[in-house]
């Protein structure tokens, strides 16, 4: 368990969330992370070792230890993503598997639960404006251990993303025109030598186009069960299955430019051997969100709309935590992402959309 610290954070960031700004090494990345919000580092590793109790009956030791049998493989193919995560740990003074089994969240915990997410993707026919966004779904204590970053490292491109302390990736867009977006999958099959769920998503960020993106994922494999959502500013996207076994894109339908995912598989092309275990309000969102953006072009504004949706309230697409509802049940949406691809600009803002709360649009210039 993580102790109090006289340590504080240093940035203060925007509607009470810090932002992290980070370039250079890996090394310098990481530490830079880790001593900007140690304090906030700190919470999101209380707040998981709550969850993964709930969610995996695993104590932090055991989480700790679950985690570090991942590590000969990262450190083999992934060693400067374990040096960022070193460095976080030494720049907010926690242990290094601390830091690991947070990135480790989806293999430790969600092959056991999954969150409930509604993500799209979609390009406007006539603008040819490339829109890529989600409603992020989890228990509402995880506000207390989000963060914007802003990271540079040495020879790969600027992202700004939205994010959890002391984990390496989340909802971004980089300088490119990339961005990525994710819904978690329950499914009990891993692979510890693959590519964990939040690492991938660190990668995938690191590439410049899709192309390059799906080509990485297929080389080096997922970990766990997960579904990314991938596009890039040339209108190439899809909405991608990824397991231990294999990737499944979906592309949309033939007449239309939009695809969309909630929390199971439903491509036909899933491997062999994974089975998912879905909530029932997955398959209702995802008709939900199919029945909205049918035959519209996509905007800002229409994606907003859609995302605030509340039909089948309280597991709906705005998600409201269920009265009397106990550990991975208490999810609520916490959080609304809205890329805009050529114009390199995200828009965040915390809370139900439903209740049009205040937005922060961010532009990478």
């Amino acid at each position: 368990m993580i102790q109090s610290s006289p340590v504080q954070d240093t940035q203060n960031g925007w509607g009470g969330v810090p932002e992290v700004v980070a370039s250079g090494s890996a090394w310098d990345i990481g530490f830079a992370h880790g001593s900007q919000i140690p304090n906030r580092i700190r919470t999101c590793v209380s707040n998981y070792e709550r969850l993964f109790q709930e969610t995996a009956e695993c104590d932090w030791t055991e989480s700790k230890n679950r985690a570090a049998t991942y590590l000969p493989s990262l450190e083999e193919k992934e060693p400067d993503l374990v040096e960022e995560m070193r460095g976080i740990a030494a720049g907010a003074g926690v242990d290094f598997l601390d830091i690991l089994a947070l990135n480790l969240r989806s293999e430790i915990s969600l092959t056991n639960y999954s969150d409930g997410c509604t993500s799209i993707v979609s390009q406007n026919p006539t603008t040819k404006e490339v829109f890529l966004a989600q409603n992020w779904d989890w228990v509402g204590e995880a506000r207390t251990s989000t963060a914007f970053f802003d990271i540079h490292k040495t020879g790969t491109p600027r992202i700004r993303m939205i994010g959890e302390a002391g984990i390496l990736a989340k909802f971004g867009i980089n300088d490119a025109g990339l961005g990525v977006c994710m819904n978690a999958i329950r499914s009990g099959t891993v692979n510890k030598s693959a590519l964990p769920v939040h690492l991938a998503m660190r990668r995938i960020l690191e590439c410049r186009s899709f192309d390059e993106a799906f080509a990485m994922l297929e080389k080096k494999g997922l970990a766990s069960c997960v579904n990314l959502m991938v596009a890039d500013r040339g209108g190439n996207f899809a909405t991608i299955e990824c397991t231990p076994k294999g990737l499944a894109p979906i592309r949309p339908e033939p007449g239309s430019t939009t695809t969309f995912h909630t929390n199971h598989l439903w491509s036909p092309n899933v491997p062999a051997g994974i089975r998912d275990h879905p909530s029932k309000n997955s398959f209702s969102r995802l008709d939900r969100i199919k029945e909205l953006s049918k035959d519209q072009e996509v905007t800002v504004d229409k994606i907003r709309t859609w995302l605030s949706d509340e039909q089948g309230t309280p597991v709906s697409i705005c998600r409201s935590t269920p009265p009397s509802a106990k550990g991975i049940e208490r999810m609520e949406t916490l959080e609304t992402v809205i890329m805009e691809l050529q114009k390199l600009r995200l828009e965040v803002s915390f809370g139900k959309p439903c209740l049009s709360p205040p937005i922060r649009t961010i532009v990478i210039e």
